[in-house]
């Protein structure tokens, strides 16, 4: 028997392995396209922990098996089909980089991400529009949400395990090809931190710190992916221990270090078994829990005459953001908005309330802070 030399270079046939790895690729890809097909609520619990890993594992186990599909370690393969299932597969390494907002899939090999305002061409190539399109399917499972070409070919999903805001739309819809907008939490910064990024000067900070700690009641607005959520996520972490604060979002993009301030999630099901708590409602209970401060990730509705009646009957110091063109829309933007609730007030009442109840409006754009109205006389800084 001839010995084996360890200081020889095993020769290996590339060639044949790079054809081993297609075929084992190909085959991990018709089974999770069978598996999204056939079992999306079944990747959709397993995603969640609602059900259990070895019920899929038996079902990747008998299509492997039934097709014929792998003869090496079946327990190997079930686990490359996880890999696929449970991951973001080529957008993986941006969904871990804590600085990107956003990333953009426009068609299978054009995708931008988005870092503090600046928009940057990255180098995915999904291959081809059918496998991106087998991608969104996957996607959509994963996130427990409902996607086809006929019904339901736009869907807002939500990743709670990693808190992305998902927009996924197809054909016919979108007319060139699949697009993908995910949306990422950027909220763990401290004010010091975005000072170094250029979302604020100095001074701006210490005018927020200030704001914060005197009780000023904060509105920040701007575009979708202006900055918002950050900066209201920087100035929740300096309350002051001793108050206790609500916070209200619909993804769970602020993670407050603060220890004193409970956290709740709007909940809108498709499911008519399953209670829905919107906005409106999670502003109406947070006014019986005892709390100092209201914070909401973004008023949109008729919650604002919640979130206003509250700051005005004692909640100074809340702190919520809105979509808005400029700091001067606010106000009419909010009493728009506090209409909506079906109150009798009066628009010039409802004007009084908010010059009564709100003092700095704050307006982002491009990751920066580009104006701050104080409604008390200090005009624009």
């Amino acid at each position: 028997m001839a010995l084996i030399n360890p200081f020889v270079p095993e020769e290996i046939d590339y060639h044949s392995r790079k054809e081993i790895d297609s075929t084992v690729n190909t085959a991990v890809d018709e089974i999770v396209t069978k598996i999204v097909e056939e079992y999306p609520e079944l990747v959709a619990g397993v995603e969640s922990g609602t059900q259990s890993r070895a019920l899929l594992e038996n079902k990747i186990r008998e299509l492997v098996i039934d097709k014929k599909l792998y003869k090496g370690s079946v327990e190997e393969f079930i686990q490359k089909v996880f890999d696929v299932l449970f991951g973001y597969g080529p957008l993986q390494p941006y969904i871990e980089d804590p600085e990107v907002s956003d990333i953009l899939v426009n068609s299978f090999n054009i995708v931008y991400i988005k870092k503090f305002g600046r928009k940057f061409r990255v180098p995915v190539d999904f291959g081809s529009e059918e496998k991106l399109t087998r991608y969104c399917y996957r996607i959509a499972a994963m996130c427990g949400g409902k996607l086809d070409e006929n019904s339901n070919a736009e869907a807002v999903l939500t990743d709670r395990k990693r808190n992305l805001r998902i927009v996924i739309s197809l054909k016919p819809i979108n007319v060139l090809s699949p697009s993908i907008s995910i949306r990422k939490p950027t909220t763990s910064f401290t004010l010091d931190e975005l000072v170094v990024k250029g979302m604020l000067s100095d001074e701006q900070k210490e005018f927020f710190k200030k704001a914060v700690l005197d009780r000023k009641t904060i509105v920040i607005a701007g575009k979708g992916g202006s900055g918002k959520t950050t900066l209201l996520g920087a100035l929740i972490d300096i309350v002051p221990h001793e108050e206790r604060g609500l916070l209200i979002q619909e993804t769970f993009e602020i993670k407050p270090r603060h220890p004193d301030i409970v956290c709740k999630l709007v909940r809108i099901s498709d499911n008519p078994e399953v209670k829905d708590y919107t906005l409106f409602e999670l502003t109406k209970i947070g006014l019986l829990m005892s709390m100092d401060r209201i914070f909401i990730g973004e008023i949109k509705d008729r919650e604002a005459m919640d979130f206003f009646n509250a700051v005005y009957t004692g909640h100074r110091g809340s702190m919520a953001t809105v979509h808005a063109n400029s700091a001067g829309e606010v106000v009419n933007r909010l009493i728009l908005l506090m209409k909506r609730s079906g109150t009798d007030v009066p628009v010039d009442d409802l004007r009084e309330m908010l010059f009564a109840s709100l003092d700095l409006i704050v307006f982002m754009e491009d990751y920066k802070v580009k104006e701050i109205l104080d409604l008390r006389g200090g005009g624009v800084k």
